[in-house]
């Protein structure tokens, strides 16, 4: 599996980053290089690998690329480069930041491992439909066995209904799963691109990414916190 690895050495802690339907774009590249900016150990992967290179850059084509895709199989392949991530310590959390279709995975992941702190950007709670070789499960339908910590965003102006948002956040609360998110106002789908680009939503990407950052400091360095 193709892998990107910023901030080699760094004290932090490990963190994966999971790019979008897409693959690894210069977006995701630019994520993971911040943060290795903000002192954590940071990789990128394309787990793609299996199905190959997208055809072209467009909404039909990703989703012809993933209707290929063993879903379980995926969550396996992103399970092996946690446990290989070559600044994993053990006893220590790991990040992982997924975004839309791989926000949707690392909720899938969080269901298994409790190794986990979680940040996802627009992730589907039901998943993001269409055609799949073999699917994985829906994140609401297992919300009960999720482990924290779990941090999400969302936009009201995304596709995704913020009725089913809030149920979503509903369900993990219910089995008290140590989980919180937050809807942006006039933010919509990707809206995390603002980091890079200003937009209408460049402040609601730069508040996201600020919380991100508190969450994974918090949560990945757990020794610090004690020290003193």
């Amino acid at each position: 599996m193709p892998g990107w690895r910023y901030g080699g050495g760094q004290a932090k802690g490990a963190c994966l980053v999971l790019p979008d339907i897409y693959g690894p774009s210069p977006f995701y590249h630019a994520v993971t290089a911040r943060l290795a900016e903000q002192g954590f150990d940071a990789v990128m992967i394309d787990y793609f690998f299996r199905e190959g290179p997208i055809a072209e850059m467009t909404r039909p084509a990703a989703f012809e690329r993933r209707s290929t895709m063993d879903e379980p199989r995926c969550l396996s392949d992103i399970g092996a480069v946690l446990d290989q991530h070559p600044a994993r310590q053990p006893g220590n959390k790991i990040g992982v930041i997924g975004f839309c279709l791989s926000g949707t995975y690392a909720y899938d992941l969080t269901a298994v491992r409790s190794d986990l702190a979680t940040v996802t950007f627009y992730g589907f709670p039901e998943g993001p439909g269409g055609p799949v070789a073999a699917r994985a499960p829906s994140p609401i339908e297992i919300a009960s066995r999720f482990q924290g910590p779990i941090l999400s965003f969302w936009g009201d102006q995304d596709n995704i209904p913020m009725e089913l948002v809030e149920r979503f956040g509903a369900e993990a609360a219910r089995h008290r799963v140590d989980y919180r998110y937050q809807v942006y106002p006039g933010a919509g789908h990707g809206f995390l691109q603002g980091l890079v680009e200003e937009r209408d939503d460049s402040a609601s990407a730069r508040d996201a990414w600020k919380q991100t950052v508190a969450f994974l400091d918090g949560a990945l360095t757990p020794a610090r916190r004690d020290e003193g």
